[in-house]
């Protein structure tokens, strides 16, 4: 009589509630005409379509001040955003990981890891895409071709259930 793998099924069960949270990468959901010009990389990284071009910070009141990580990253964080100092923000509360860089003091842009560890972004009204300016895949936004947004700000867990952005 073989012995149950109750290890095994504990596994597939907590990996197939954590694939649940984590938003994959459809670009087709965020590329249509009725949604990728008024969605940004902010609504993109927060897997939330506003067709506002959603700010960090408007929806809570406190938007940012300032180009720069320091104003940004506390403005998405009253949006509900919570930073991490890791790249990966666990399941205990259903979120996935976002990644915010800056071009100082011109733009600010957002990454979203998806269920497969890999990376994707939507710039501006532009399509989604999980290439980099080089064309490669985005493994790590840390070390991708990020073009003028030289400034790695850090890592940010979204759990839908408490973010709002408009």
């Amino acid at each position: 009589m073989a012995a149950f793998d109750w290890l095994g099924v504990l596994i597939k069960a907590a990996a197939e509630w954590v694939s649940r949270c984590i938003p994959k990468y459809d670009p087709a959901a965020w590329n249509g005409p009725d949604v990728c010009p008024f969605n940004n990389c902010y609504n993109y990284a927060c897997d939330i379509r506003t067709n506002t071009f959603a700010q960090p910070g408007e929806a809570s009141g406190n938007p940012y001040a300032l180009l720069a990580c320091a104003s940004v990253g506390p403005a998405a964080e009253s949006d509900g955003l919570v930073h991490s100092s890791e790249p990966d923000c666990g399941c205990s509360e259903c979120c996935h990981t976002v990644a915010l860089v800056m071009a100082p003091g011109y733009d600010y842009h957002w990454y979203r890891k998806g269920p497969d560890g890999k990376w994707s972004h939507k710039p501006g009204s532009t399509p989604a895409t999980n290439l980099d300016n080089s064309g490669h895949e985005i493994t790590d936004p840390r070390t991708a071709n990020r073009g003028p947004y030289t400034e790695f700000c850090g890592f940010y867990c979204v759990n839908k259930a408490h973010v709002q952005i408009q």
